[in-house]
């Protein structure tokens, strides 16, 4: 499938950032990489210099995120259609682009709340990558790195969300879901700009606020056995499991979220899905998973284990 844009990295703050690397290394099983300029810390999924960047600073939250365009052509066309939404992207200063590890650059507020870069030239690595508990990698390559998960309030928050991506970005509409949740309704849309199912996906939560911009990354690996493993070191370390092992009806992944030390959430999976060559099957779903990916608290409930608590709202694709 040709493609022109890919998923290229997330930039993230965090109040406790030591905890969030643990987390990242020991959990998630990325491989660290070289500190930026300004000191953040890095991580890999791949043979690109750094896929996460993890910056000390009050947010506790995604803050950027990059996408990286295949040519000068490529951006141009992309910041052409920003100016007709009627955004203004700022080239990014020799300074950003060397923290960033690319080559040129150029930002512009998401209505999701954080910066969105679109970046020529992400850079390699120095060195091949190599990890002890994926040795089979991540899927990467044409696919970018994974995908992104950003919950907005409100309606007309949704639909800027979704022109942007459209229209402003260039992504296409890999399917939505409607989920009702008694008065009120859960709904996602899937983006997606190459053979990923969706690099992108925005929820309109229904609540009053969003605190927390992103709900989760997600990073595929090869097979189904990795994402086991991962879950075995996650319940290993006492991660809090968000939502236990299961397969998407959209996408088809099997896989698990764990929680991370700030609050949003990590899914591993593998067996995505793959976007074809004139998609024509851009349609509703109104459940989120086939199997599983329930929270552990529903089981201990049906155990007697613990009291009914709230419902918790489902975690996203």
């Amino acid at each position: 499938m040709k493609t022109d844009i890919e998923s290229a990295y997330i930039i993230l703050e965090s109040r406790n950032p030591a905890a969030l690397n643990k987390y990242l290394g020991e959990v998630i099983g990325l491989m660290p990489g070289a500190p930026t300029p300004d000191g953040a810390s890095t991580w890999r999924a791949d043979g690109k210099a750094q896929r996460v960047v993890l910056a000390q600073g009050q947010a506790n939250d995604a803050t950027a995120i990059g996408f990286e365009l295949e040519s000068r052509d490529a951006l141009d066309a992309a910041v052409a259609r920003l100016r007709k939404l009627g955004l203004d992207p700022v080239a990014g200063t020799a300074a950003q682009k060397q923290e960033r590890r690319v080559k040129d650059m150029v930002s512009v507020p998401s209505p999701w709340g954080v910066q969105v870069e679109l970046v020529l030239g992400l850079e390699e690595a120095a060195t091949p990558f190599a990890s002890k508990v994926y040795p089979n990698g991540f899927v990467t390559g044409s696919q970018g790195f994974g995908h992104f998960v950003f919950g907005v309030a409100g309606e007309g928050t949704y639909a800027a969300a979704r022109k942007f991506a459209l229209e402003g970005l260039g992504l296409k509409l890999s399917d939505y879901l409607r989920l009702p949740m008694g008065p009120v309704e859960l709904n996602v849309s899937f983006f997606h700009c190459n053979a990923r199912h969706h690099s992108l996906a925005i929820a309109n939560i229904p609540a009053p606020e969003v605190p927390q911009k992103l709900h989760h990354i997600n990073f595929e690996v090869k097979q189904v056995a990795d994402v086991g493993a991962a879950y075995e070191r996650a319940l290993g370390a006492g991660t809090p499991i968000a939502n236990m092992l299961g397969q998407h009806e959209n996408d088809g992944m099997v896989s698990f979220y764990s929680v991370g030390p700030d609050g949003w959430q990590v899914e591993v999976g593998a067996t995505g899905r793959q976007i074809t060559d004139n998609w024509d099957d851009v349609r509703e779903y109104n459940r989120i998973s086939i199997w599983g990916h329930q929270p552990p608290a529903v089981f201990a409930q049906m155990q007697g284990l613990t009291a009914p608590a709230a419902a918790p709202v489902p975690e996203t694709v």
